[in-house]
């Protein structure tokens, strides 16, 4: 009786040990023993179990698939860098410059609030072009447009609405509408020598499919294509033609 008494004994003081520690455990399946877990950012720390020198270890989030703690609670990598992500305050101000626009001749540069929490914003662009003649003009235009006609931005404005389904974060997926008004000189026929030039307003809806990426709290990075048209006052009594746009954003967010 004796004897069975301490065999029991051993087997619960061997199952304490083996349930009161925490285990690590790697994508590749490796398993650390550990005690003393703690998560700071991306890095994981913990002491070795067996040892008792109380040695701090360290490994990187992403080499890890999740943590088994002694109580039984099983928390995921994923898990983890979700709430790290969702620490970050990546500002809703964003002050963006469109670098491709240089290409075309143009100055833009645009703001955009982030409203609510994080899946809508508004955003204003201005544009000023600076360029001449047809050195001005836009991507070639889809749909079977004339493309004979050209057109030499002086001054635009408007307003997006902008759609982030997943709200903010380090890749975001967006889209929405957006109206541009503004003014400039449409080039009749510009193949000729001395192409008609005519001074006109227009107004544009465009809608905008876009990427952001946003390494760090304060800067983001985005591509955006937009589709739409383009009503001109002043030209053959009115004109309106399909336009294609793609913007490469360079964005401060505060």
């Amino acid at each position: 009786m004796v004897n069975r008494s301490i065999v029991f004994l051993l087997i619960v003081m061997v199952s304490f040990q083996v349930f009161s520690q925490d285990v690590i455990v790697l994508k590749n399946r490796a398993k650390i023993d550990a005690k003393e877990v703690a998560i700071k950012g991306n890095v994981i720390l913990y002491q070795d179990y067996a040892g008792n020198s109380g040695y701090e270890y360290s490994i990187d989030i992403n080499k890890v698939d999740y943590i088994q703690y002694q109580n039984g609670e099983k928390l995921l990598a994923s898990e983890i860098e979700s709430k790290n992500s969702s620490k970050m305050n990546y500002g809703s101000n964003l002050i963006s410059f469109h670098i491709l626009d240089f290409a075309i001749n143009n100055f833009t540069f645009s703001y955009e609030r982030i409203l609510g929490n994080g899946k809508y914003s508004l955003q204003i662009p201005i544009s000023f072009g600076y360029g001449e003649g047809n050195d001005n003009d836009f991507l070639p235009l889809p749909f079977g447009t004339d493309y004979e006609n050209t057109f030499s931005n002086r001054f635009n404005t408007g307003v997006s609405f902008n759609i982030y389904p997943t709200s903010q974060g380090k890749v975001r997926y967006f889209f929405g509408p957006s109206v541009q008004i503004g003014s400039g000189i449409y080039y009749s026929n510009h193949y000729n020598y001395n192409p008609d030039e005519i001074k006109t307003g227009f107004m544009g809806f465009m809608v905008n499919n876009g990427l952001m990426i946003s390494p760090i709290e304060h800067l983001s990075m985005a591509v955006v294509g937009s589709v739409g048209a383009r009503h001109f006052f002043k030209v053959e009594n009115g004109k309106t033609i399909s336009t294609l746009g793609i913007s490469f954003n360079l964005t401060y967010r505060f």
